[in-house]
């Protein structure tokens, strides 16, 4: 109760201060500290796979979810957040002072007419705890990365694939649930430019004249890619079919890490 005596001398309105101690300081201290004793999450796991239909092509490579890189990623942030952590502890004033040290200088604070020198050092800590949270989102497991191989049914001669690479909000009701796409189509070589790009349709969008091996990107989208058709020349339309899917859970600085890696190193498998 002592922290929240504040300033004596009247004003023509209320301090930052008392405004700031009118919120549920509790819990936020307790989702700081939460946050400060976190380590780094273990990594979702990877689940599905070919679909049986296209078992003959699973000898084909699809994206790896997983990386080194990730790992050291996920390690400069984990010891970034530390730092921020030691920088926050150094002033925390329940950590530092006794009981009667913080009654004491409320007390002073109060009689002198001045801020409650106790309740501002905890909210110097709690502004250095919002990044200490935020460092600590960035590596939750709270997102899922989807990848997903597509192809014509029974085309005539050679197969090709469109792969695509979904970030996802594990939660899909949440209002900022909006998901990014990255799509590369895979075709065989030909003397003629026509033939080196596709017309797509999805996600309420045509993608004009992908190239091969050319990425292709919507963001902000807040529906799950679960059709492609490709738009024939003449108006027609062929709807595609999912050779493989494989997804998992993931941070957004490991969504970031395959995105980048998708597009400038991921070759969609070209059959000859």
């Amino acid at each position: 109760m002592t922290d929240q005596i504040l300033d004596s001398v009247p004003s023509s309105g209320p301090s930052p201060l008392s405004v700031l101690n009118k919120l549920p300081t509790r819990r936020i201290d307790a989702a700081i500290t939460a946050a400060a004793e976190a380590g780094i999450p273990e990594q979702g796991e990877q689940t599905g796979g070919y679909n049986p239909t296209y078992a003959h092509l699973s000898q084909l490579p699809l994206l790896p979810l997983y990386s080194q890189a990730q790992h050291e990623i996920l390690a400069k942030q984990h010891a970034n957040k530390q730092r921020r952590v030691q920088h926050m502890d150094a002033n925390d004033p329940d950590k530092l002072l006794s009981s009667s040290q913080k009654a004491t200088l409320t007390v002073v604070g109060h009689l002198s007419g001045g801020a409650n020198v106790v309740s501002v050092k905890r909210w110097e800590r709690r502004l250095v705890g919002a990044n200490v949270m935020s460092s600590n989102k960035m590596m939750a497991q709270q997102k899922l990365i989807v990848f997903t191989r597509w192809t014509i049914p029974n085309v005539q001669g050679t197969p090709w694939f469109v792969d695509v690479v979904e970030h996802r909000y594990l939660d899909p009701s949440s209002k900022w649930g909006g998901n990014s796409i990255l799509l590369k189509v895979g075709l065989a070589p030909s003397n003629t430019e026509k033939d080196n790009k596709v017309t797509l349709k999805l996600l309420k969008t045509v993608a004009k004249g992908v190239k091969s091996q050319k990425v292709w990107k919507k963001g902000w989208n807040f529906e799950p890619c679960e059709a492609i058709i490709l738009m024939g020349d003449d108006g027609q339309e062929v709807p595609m079919e999912i050779v493989a899917r494989i997804q998992r859970a993931c941070s957004t600085l490991e969504a970031l890490e395959i995105q980048k890696r998708f597009k400038k190193q991921w070759i969609v498998p070209v059959l000859q």
